[in-house]
Formats: C-alpha cells, sequence, structure tokens
C-alpha cells in the first residue's frame, strides 16, 4: 500500500508516523522541506510508471488546496484534504463532481475520537456545548495562517471544522439544523501578538481574520477562539457534564479516519454520506 502526504510540516509529524506503524511505501512532496522525495507534483509523476496512490493527503495552506487535489485526485484512490477544504461550497462540489472515480474527503478525524464514539446526545438534552477555546494560540501570527486571502478566514476556518464534524458525530439530525445565532470577530491585531504558543511571530506580515467565532443550532453552541482570557477549554458539554477532549490531534483517530475510509472504498453509501457531511461544513463556515 502507497501514500501520498504532500506538505511535510503536520504531514510528517502526524500522517508520516502513522503510515510507518501501518507499513505502508510513503512519498512526501513538499517544495521547500530538504527531506521531500520531491518537489512537486509534477517532479513525482514525471518518468514514473508507477505513480498511483492508495491515499493521499493535502497538508498545505489553506489556498493550496484546490488546485493540489484537483491533480491528486487523477492519481490516487482516497484523497484526504485538510481543513478548511477548499475556499467555498461550490468549489468543493466542483472537485468531487470532477472526480467522480476518485473518493476524496475533507478531514473530520475529531468524529473519531474515543470519546466523541461514545457519546450521544438524547433528546431530554437541554444545552450542548462544544468549545475549543486557546489561551494563547494564534497559528504562526503574520504568517498564511492570518492572511485571510491565503486562509479565507482565521479561526472559523482553522477550528470551527473540528467542531462541525464533532456536532456531526453526536447529532444525528444535523443535516436538519439551522443556524439561531452566529458569529466571527477579529479582537487581536499582530501588535498584540509578542509571542505566541504556536510558532513564530512574523511582525512585518499580515492579520486580518477572525480569531473568535460562535455557532448556535437551537440547544448546541460550537464557540472557539485562539486567543482567550481564560484558560484552554477542548471540551463537551452536555448540561451539567463536562467532557475533556484532550489531546489536541491523537493519532488514533487520524489511523481510525485513514482505516475507515480503506475500508469502505467500495461503499457507496459511505462517500454520499461524505459528501453531503463536507459540503454542509463548507456552508456553515461560509455564514461567519
Amino acid at each position: 500500500m502507497k501514500t501520498l502526504i504532500v506538505g511535510m510540516g503536520f504531514g510528517k509529524a502526524v500522517y508520516g508516523n502513522i503510515y510507518k506503524k501501518l507499513g505502508w511505501d510513503i512519498t512526501y512532496i513538499d517544495i521547500s522541506h530538504p527531506d521531500a522525495h520531491f518537489k512537486t507534483i509534477s517532479d513525482a509523476i514525471e518518468g514514473n510508471d508507477d505513480c498511483y496512490w492508495d491515499t493521499c493527503h493535502i497538508t498545505t495552506p489553506n489556498h493550496t488546496h484546490y488546485e493540489l487535489a484537483d491533480t491528486c485526485a487523477l492519481y490516487s484512490h482516497i484523497v484526504f484534504v485538510e481543513k478548511p477544504g477548499v475556499a467555498n461550497a461550490e468549489q468543493w462540489t466542483k472537485l468531487l463532481d470532477d472526480h467522480p472515480d476518485t473518493r476524496i474527503m475533507m478531514v473530520k478525524n475529531n468524529q473519531y475520537r474515543n470519546k466523541i464514539i461514545h457519546t450521544h446526545v438524547t433528546k431530554e438534552t437541554s444545552v450542548v456545548k462544544i468549545h475549543w477555546i486557546c489561551a494563547d494560540r494564534v497559528p504562526n501570527p503574520g504568517s498564511w495562517f492570518t492572511n485571510t486571502k491565503l486562509a479565507f478566514g482565521g479561526v472559523s476556518r482553522d477550528l470551527m471544522p473540528h467542531l462541525l464534524s464533532i456536532y456531526q458525530a453526536i447529532n444525528p439530525q444535523w443535516k436538519d439544523s439551522n443556524i439561531t445565532y452566529s458569529a466571527s470577530q477579529q479582537f487581536w491585531t499582530l501588535d498584540d501578538l509578542a509571542r505566541s504558543d504556536y510558532g513564530t511571530v512574523d511582525s512585518n506580515g499580515i492579520y486580518d481574520v477572525d480569531d473568535f467565532a460562535i455557532l448556535r443550532y437551537n440547544q448546541y453552541e460550537l464557540c472557539t477562539n485562539w486567543r482567550s482570557a481564560n484558560e484552554d477549554d477542548f471540551a463537551l458539554y452536555i448540561d451539567d457534564e463536562r467532557i475533556e477532549l484532550g489531546p489536541l490531534c491523537p493519532e488514533i483517530a487520524y489511523e481510525r479516519m485513514i482505516t475507515s475510509a480503506n475500508k469502505h472504498y467500495n461503499d457507496p453509501t459511505f462517500w454520499e454520506i461524505e459528501r453531503e457531511k463536507d459540503i454542509w461544513i463548507h456552508q456553515q463556515i461560509q455564514k461567519l
């Protein structure tokens, strides 16, 4: 079995470890990383008669996702695209429609967490809160992460898709949901961020994205914040019960996602549901 990983930062740190454990052959593509096998997809394909992969992972900056996924879909059975997917729901739909023979999925690893798999919300539940609130975790301020032209938005694209995927996992009626309240806001500027717990600060860069976002669906509240006055709070609240959801990136959840996708490769119903989930998530974050 073979996998193609495009982008060696997060891609190598998480997916590289997983596929090593699974015993797969790994091809890394990265335009700047010295350990990459190839700099571009064209380099990997050129002169290679065996350039078809079982899975592909797009782990590059948001604005590159569509073009890379569009190309990799020609050479992969399954393509995983990191959140937030692409620019909008229309672009995601086009990507899938243009490649009907390739399975394409936005990464929704949080649906496969232990505590999410075993959590069920009943009709009697009054309040459900899904929070991913950070004390100080703005990703690389001044880089592409905080440039709306490159990231399409801030925390609404970085973390809200994770919360929406959890919402889908615990609420069987997610397709019928209507937003009762939504808001996103930029509270900080680059000058406010002398440091960050998540990467370096480029004081000459751009910071023009939301760093707070909230969505409500009747009794459900999804709230995320890159930099709050409070402590980290990555948790699920069901009425008076608090369920801690950490750590941030458990490999077992990613591995389950990959294994599940491969197991259901020939199941059209599975992929139709994934399509509906991914389009819906794109639609929700577009409203922020």
